[in-house]
């Protein structure tokens, strides 16, 4: 069973917001507590974590509150149930009232589960780079010894990757007629056609790519539509669109290329009558994210240790949650290369999408970045370890039980 994703979105009393960022970013400020005394103000002690992966804490505007509104995101990935997690994080919080406090509805430490719960949503796609592996037994492999190099596998070993691989498929069809269910044959058709269209590289693909003539649009210009002026704050791109966080003179990067993984985390508007569509692309995601990629690949991306979606505001609005190896522009980059029709699937439902979308790639950036809401707090419990790396580790460890 993959790790538990942990969305939590609680509304701010209105005039507690500057105060509770100074809290969150005085904690993510020092996130492994090297630097707090016990007079230090609220904290954290991450550090003391044996279930989370990864966490963070931003600010987010709440337009449907009106103008100057905001709320809370709590965004985890940890081990076992919601109710171990969150008696976790209690005991690891000095003071829940000075960061919860702040939320409307909240009443108290013996009252918390039961507001995170209330305040908790589902992701539609959620991928796990390594579904079988706790926080403990990743930092057991990686703190263990290289004593010798990877052996191939053997025919059996293959036999039983392959029969793996027919159980986590055999619920395709189910996932299927659950889509349609949801969100009509005609968006389900689309979603898997818009994902697919550029990844030729897979026999499977390229097959039903031939036999249904399924391309790419072609672009409408050679030329990229994204302004000079590619400096300036923030602004909605199109009406309709929105900036999703007031930045507080942080610039858009913040708590960015601080250790070996970066975290992103998005909000887009969804146009008007197209969340069916929306939530289409988002189940053919999570399906083959849960039933057909290998173990830290996703569709031939190796940086991605958890990525979730969800439709929030009754669909209309998209959010991603992305923990990831290396630069903002490298995964960018990446995503572009290895899965260009993809991007456009999952955002080509999004006000000021770029009319070329992630083919013009400058346009595409600013788009994204336009929509980034900056981490005041961001927390990993293996933060010098790539997805690479883990695979190699957890492979030699594996090796070394048998």
């Amino acid at each position: 069973m993959a790790p538990l994703s942990v969305t939590v979105l609680a509304p701010i009393r209105h005039g507690e917001e500057t105060a509770l960022r100074t809290v969150l970013r005085t904690i993510g400020n020092d996130i492994r507590g090297r630097r707090a005394t016990p007079a230090s103000g609220p904290r954290i002690d991450f550090e003391r974590s044996t279930r989370i992966h990864f966490a963070r804490f931003a600010i987010l505007d709440d337009p449907d509150r009106g103008p100057g509104r905001t709320r809370l995101l709590y965004a985890a990935v940890c081990d076992g149930t919601l109710v171990e997690h969150l008696a976790e994080l209690s005991s690891i919080t000095s003071d829940l009232d000075a960061i919860w406090g702040a939320c409307e509805g909240y009443t108290g430490r013996a009252a918390f589960q039961s507001f995170i719960t209330a305040h908790s949503h589902e992701p539609e796609a959620y991928y796990a780079a390594f579904r079988r592996e706790t926080v403990a037994t990743i930092r057991s492999a990686v703190a263990a010894p290289e004593q010798r190099a990877l052996e191939r596998p053997t025919f059996g070993t293959r036999l039983l990757d392959l029969r793996g691989l027919v159980i986590r498929a055999a619920p395709l069809p189910i996932d299927v007629i659950r889509a349609v269910a949801q969100s009509g044959l005609a968006n389900v058709y689309a979603a898997v056609s818009g994902i697919t269209a550029s990844l030729d590289r897979y026999a499977i693909f390229r097959f039903t790519n031939w036999i249904t003539h399924n391309r790419m649009r072609p672009r409408r210009s050679v030329f990229s539509s994204v302004a000079l002026d590619n400096c300036a704050p923030p602004a909605p791109l199109a009406p309709g669109d929105e900036v999703p966080s007031v930045l507080m003179s942080l610039p858009a990067e913040f708590r960015e290329d601080v250790i070996t993984q970066n975290q992103l985390t998005l909000v887009t508007v969804v146009e008007a009558g197209r969340a069916d569509r929306a939530q289409a692309v988002m189940a053919a995601i999570d399906s083959y994210a849960k039933r057909l990629s290998p173990p830290g690949s996703l569709v031939g991306i190796s940086t991605i240790h958890f990525v979730r979606w969800l439709l929030i505001d009754d669909g209309r609005r998209l959010m991603m949650l992305s923990d990831y190896d290396n630069s903002w522009e490298n995964y960018i980059d990446e995503f572009a290369e290895m899965i260009l029709s993809g991007l456009d699937a999952i955002w080509g439902t999004a006000v000021a999408f770029p009319p070329d979308g992630a083919r013009d790639l400058p346009a595409f950036k600013r788009f994204l970045r336009s929509h980034q809401v900056p981490s005041e707090t961001f927390f990993s419990a293996y933060p010098d370890q790539t997805v690479l790396n883990i695979a190699a580790a957890t492979e030699r460890a594996r090796q070394a039980s048998r």
